[in-house]
């Protein structure tokens, strides 16, 4: 099992150095996915070893490869998304005393603080930007905003991609400290450390949604300390940062007698947050996300991928997706199930229902899964990638999108109905380990033979 963990990591490591070429996806198109698809493959059978080695060699060999991952990840350019353009522009703007919702990026008024790197000589992609979307002002929550700012006074631009990769990778690091902290069986934490997803979103295209997951993980933890009012406000932060983290609200109210003080201070966070930017430019604060929501095909119905299958589209879809959507929502205040199983269930219920084509969207339910040791949610992790290239090389996605969410759904119900038949053998009278035994849980995935040598 060692030889075998040390080799699948191996094998990752080339793969994530593969992944950090000086082209992108517009660049390489299809291969790139199949570099991602191989390295998904690859992360499977890394985890089925580690689970299966002693503590003392799987958490070494775990925390080694997750940081050789990483920095072999590392990008000279950001392959896949060009978000973090906008979050250096933004962070520029601001520590200029600017109100990042008052211009667009190509607005005349912020002429004088373009920057070689952001705006290069002959760049036409984005019509003479590297910055995505220049014409519409930004979309990010204030606490996003403030980060960015922060950002931009710690890493200068002429460090460029690596500056804001490295933010990411400590970013990155801190989240796997806290699921190191949170797990009884730190093996677990392979689930997360080996994966492709953070690697590429969290560190290679440094996505602020880390910071969101690293809070959202602080709630968490607050909530099953019984300190329920510092959770919600340290979710309400979260959700600053970026709106999904707000799915899990329900979950941290259920069963409190302050409800309604939870309420409260949910949106008295998310208040005072947005004061400042409300009384500086007004209702401007939203800035383009109406527009976003159209782009993605929300307002007419067109994102729901799954509801396809069955024939929904247009109002029909939009109309099932809120029925289902406020579904999950009572169910979430009403469920008796632990904190983490539930929230993994919530979260990969909703992206089921909404189907984004963005693959980061899926690094908070990566970061869950991890804390429950809930595998039979992985699959979902990965569905956006393959619709992620097929709308943006070809302009067009939602056949390749129900293919792989659909996947995707399936083998989470395959793997589900898996681990819990395997928990109802374990739980079984007759298979109860002997009084002398650890009292540590098992891992619950399908055990291979055993052989007279573990490692």
């Amino acid at each position: 099992m060692l030889l075998g963990a040390v080799v699948a990591g191996a094998v990752e490591v080339y793969l994530a150095h593969r992944t950090s070429g000086p082209d992108g996806i517009i660049e390489r198109r299809y291969g790139l996915l199949g570099l991602i698809g191989a390295w998904t493959a690859a992360y499977v059978v890394a985890v089925a070893c580690v689970l299966r080695l002693p503590r003392r060699w799987a958490i070494g060999l775990v925390l080694v490869l997750a940081v050789v991952l990483r920095l072999a990840a590392l990008a000279e350019k950001a392959p896949l998304s060009d978000d973090l353009y906008r979050y250096a522009w933004d962070g520029v703007v601001q520590t200029n005393g600017i109100d990042p919702y008052r211009y667009a990026p190509l607005a005349p008024e912020l002429a004088e603080l373009r920057d070689p790197w952001l705006f290069p000589p002959g760049y036409e992609l984005n019509r003479g930007t590297q910055i995505n979307r220049p014409l519409v002002r930004t979309i990010y929550p204030p606490v996003a905003e403030a980060w960015f700012a922060l950002e931009h006074l710690v890493v200068p631009l002429s460090a460029q991609d690596l500056g804001y990769e490295g933010v990411g990778l400590l970013l990155d690091l801190a989240i796997l400290a806290v699921l190191l902290a949170m797990l009884r069986d730190r093996r677990w934490v392979a689930l997360y450390a080996l994966a492709p997803l953070p690697v590429l979103e969290a560190v290679q295209n440094a996505h602020v949604d880390a910071l969101a997951v690293l809070l959202t993980l602080g709630a968490v933890a607050l909530s099953e300390r019984r300190r329920p009012t510092a959770a919600v406000a340290v979710l309400a932060l979260a959700t600053l940062v970026k709106i999904y983290p707000a799915l899990l609200l329900p979950l941290l109210l259920r069963g409190r007698s302050g409800f309604v003080r939870g309420i409260g201070v949910f949106v008295a966070v998310c208040a005072a947050s947005y004061l400042p930017h409300v009384l500086a430019v007004g209702t401007k604060i939203f800035g383009y996300l109406p527009g976003y929501l159209e782009e993605e095909k929300y307002g007419e119905g067109g994102r729901f991928l799954l509801l396809g299958l069955v024939g929904l589209s247009g109002a029909p879809a939009k109309l099932v997706a809120g029925l289902l959507l406020a579904a999950l929502a009572i169910w979430a205040l009403r469920t008796t199930l632990p904190l983490r199983e539930s929230a993994v269930r919530l979260f990969a219920g909703v992206l089921l229902v909404v189907t984004p084509v963005q693959p980061w969207y899926a690094l908070l339910l990566l970061a869950l899964i991890t804390l429950a040791r809930a595998w039979w949610a992985l699959p979902i992790t990965v569905a956006a990638y393959p619709l992620y290239f097929a709308v943006v090389l070809d302009g067009n996605g939602p056949l390749v999108g129900r293919v792989s969410y659909g996947v995707a759904a399936l083998l989470a119900v395959v793997a589900i109905r898996t681990a819990s038949a395997t928990r109802a053998r374990h739980s079984e009278p007759a298979a109860a380990p002997p009084a002398s035994a650890s009292p540590d849980p098992a891992p619950e995935l399908p055990r291979a033979p055993r052989t007279a040598d573990r490692t």
